[in-house]
């Protein structure tokens, strides 16, 4: 893993701290032409209803193709970055003969309704155009850019031909044409270099990394508390609602950014909503899980579990510790809890944080025994232990079963700023701090 920062940041085929693109707002340089553009009002009519700026969103015509190659038009680089169902995730550059050649993330979604490609009026495409629009308002140096976006398809192409008789020529009577397949691509800033849960697990798996991994992971609570709080402005008011290891990406700098808003919703401050809604199970919180009325502090509960892991990794254990832990008596095994961090043997359920809260209080007991024995064997980390240690009531308020009960975000990053001076290296992040300040995140 390589977070190689160094090369000319003035050149726009070289990474730039997410801050520096925001600020001087390098996604601007990025616009669209229009060859191969799709005029059809009912392609052209959702997008202007989604109010996207057609620079910005292209829909291409079909031109007659029966097969897409995403992640084409852009040019991919190296590996995909991520791969979820019918979501893959390509590093990229700008299409060829564009000016702009910054390298972005693709995240290109193939839109199904029904298991069948839909229409351009389906609530699939209609899903996936509110993702685009909640992604283009927001400006956050720790939540991913938009920068652009595009849909493309293909038809198939069916030829209805009357039986002929003897000796007649068969007669063409219509020639039927479907949608095959139909994509969407998000291009983002910045392009990851791997996500939270591969981070954390980088400590165990190779233990070199950890002298600079672990410094890091301590300002992330902090970085990613200011990124919620944003979220819940009143000028901004969107719950992301799938806030999880995966959905955090680590940057070219060690920096962490908030990403994927398939499943965020604007809500108004004081509006509950209620009824089934799609989640990750293992980070949802219990309102969602029993289909409850929950506002923007189920983000906080999701939030609150990825700090319980990330504080579990800082105390010397994985983050499946906590998982492991938290199973204990889940289902029915008498096992007790011990600071061994062995398994308590497999499971036939699928874990949610949700539904292990009665062992939470035990858990946290256990670390403060994990965390007692680290700083006997390992001295030079008793500080990081100490501060560690202090976030942890604050952890068990974010994941108090009650909704009303858990902090607001604008109220976090106070208590986990301290973990900032843990270590000098990297130390305080300037943009959480201008945005403590002055309620103001990116450089003018």
């Amino acid at each position: 893993m390589s977070f190689d920062s160094n090369g000319s940041q003035s050149s726009q085929g070289q990474t730039i701290p997410l801050s520096d693109f925001l600020s001087t707002h390098d996604d601007n340089h990025f616009v669209w032409d229009d060859v191969d553009r799709e005029i059809s009002d009912e392609w052209l009519d959702p997008v202007q209803e989604a109010m996207l700026d057609h620079t910005k969103h292209k829909v291409f015509s079909h031109g007659g193709r029966e097969y897409l190659t995403p992640p084409s038009p852009f040019v991919q680089q190296g590996p995909e970055l991520g791969d979820s169902g019918s979501t893959i995730v390509y590093k990229v550059t700008p299409p060829e003969g564009y000016a702009y050649r910054r390298p972005l993330a693709l995240k290109v979604i193939v839109c199904k309704q029904n298991s069948r490609p839909p229409g351009p009026d389906s609530e699939a495409r209609s899903n996936a155009l509110k993702e685009v629009k909640t992604m283009s308002r927001l400006r956050h140096p720790h939540i991913v850019a938009y920068v652009a976006s595009f849909e493309a398809y293909c038809i198939q192409t069916r030829e209805v031909r009357r039986r002929p008789r003897a000796g007649a020529h068969a007669v063409l009577l219509r020639v039927n044409q479907r949608i095959r397949k139909h994509i969407l691509g998000i291009a983002m800033y910045p392009p990851a270099q791997c996500n939270l849960r591969t981070f954390m697990e980088e400590v165990f798996q190779s233990p070199k990394e950890a002298d600079w991994i672990l410094p890091h992971l301590h300002t992330y609570f902090g970085c990613l508390a200011q990124a919620v709080a944003y979220l819940h402005r009143k000028s901004v008011q969107v719950r992301h609602k799938d806030i999880k290891p995966e959905n955090i990406v680590i940057d070219d700098f060690g920096l962490p950014i908030l990403t994927d808003f398939g499943l965020s919703k604007h809500f108004e401050t004081g509006q509950y909503s209620e009824g089934p809604t799609p989640k990750t199970v293992k980070y949802a919180d219990p309102e969602a899980m029993h289909e409850g009325r929950r506002d923007e502090r189920s983000d906080i509960f999701s939030l609150g579990c990825v700090f319980l892991e990330m504080a579990t990794v800082l105390l010397g254990k994985p983050p499946r510790f906590a998982e492991e832990q938290l199973s204990v008596g889940a289902a029915g095994d008498g096992h007790s809890i011990s600071s061994s961090g062995t398994s308590p043997g497999p499971t036939s359920y699928e874990f949610k944080y949700s539904e292990s809260l009665y062992n939470l209080d035990r858990y946290l007991a256990t670390l403060t025994f994990v965390a007692r024995d680290l700083a006997v064997s390992e001295p030079a980390r008793e500080a990081s232990v100490k501060a560690v240690l202090a976030v942890l009531p604050h952890i068990r308020l974010m994941m108090d079963e009650r909704l009303h009960c858990r902090p607001p975000a604008y109220t976090l990053y106070p208590l986990f700023r301290h973990l900032y001076d843990v270590y000098d290296v990297p130390g305080p992040c300037p943009n959480c701090e201008e945005e403590r300040r002055t309620g103001r995140a990116i450089p003018s």
